[in-house]
C-alpha cells in the first residue's frame, strides 16, 4: 500500500520534468560569450536586458562609449574594441552549474587569468521571458 503513494509521487516528478521544455540557461550564457567573440550585437541585445544589466556593473568599471544611454554604453563595451569584451576575453572562461528557481536562474562563470591562473568566480542572473532566457545581472570580474 505504501508503494502506491511512492509510485504516484515518482510519476508526478517525471511529469514535472518532462513538461518543462525550457532550454538550459547555461546555453544562453555560452551564447553570450560566443556573441561577444563575434561582436554579434543582435544576439547580445536579444539575450541581455542591457538596461537592467548596466545598473549592476561594478563601480570601478567605466564604460568606454560617448553615448549617455547606459544600455547602449554596455552594448558598446561588449563588442568591437569594448573594454568589457577585452577584459573578459583575456581570460579563460569556464561555465559551472546552473540553478533554476521558477523563472529565475543563476549560472556560475569563472574567469581564469591566463598568466597568473587566478580565478574570478561570478554568477550571472537570468530571467525566463518570452520563451528564452535573458541575462540581467553580472559582475565584470
Amino acid at each position: 500500500i505504501q508503494l502506491v503513494p511512492l509510485a504516484l509521487a515518482s510519476l508526478i516528478g517525471l511529469y514535472g520534468c518532462a513538461s518543462d521544455s525550457r532550454p538550459d540557461p547555461r546555453e544562453t550564457v555560452k551564447g553570450l560569450f560566443t556573441a561577444i567573440r563575434a561582436s554579434d550585437s543582435l544576439y547580445l541585445s536579444q539575450h541581455i536586458d542591457l538596461s537592467q544589466a548596466a545598473g549592476t556593473l561594478d563601480e570601478d568599471f567605466s564604460i568606454d562609449s560617448d553615448v549617455s544611454d547606459p544600455a547602449a554604453e554596455l552594448l558598446a563595451a561588449l563588442i568591437g574594441e569594448g573594454k568589457l569584451r577585452e577584459r573578459w576575453l583575456d581570460n579563460q572562461i569556464v561555465l559551472g552549474r546552473a540553478n533554476t528557481s521558477g523563472d529565475t536562474a543563476w549560472v556560475e562563470v569563472s574567469f581564469i587569468d591566463r598568466l597568473t591562473r587566478v580565478q574570478y568566480y561570478n554568477k550571472m542572473r537570468l530571467d525566463y521571458r518570452e520563451n528564452h532566457w535573458v541575462i540581467n545581472s553580472f559582475k565584470t570580474l
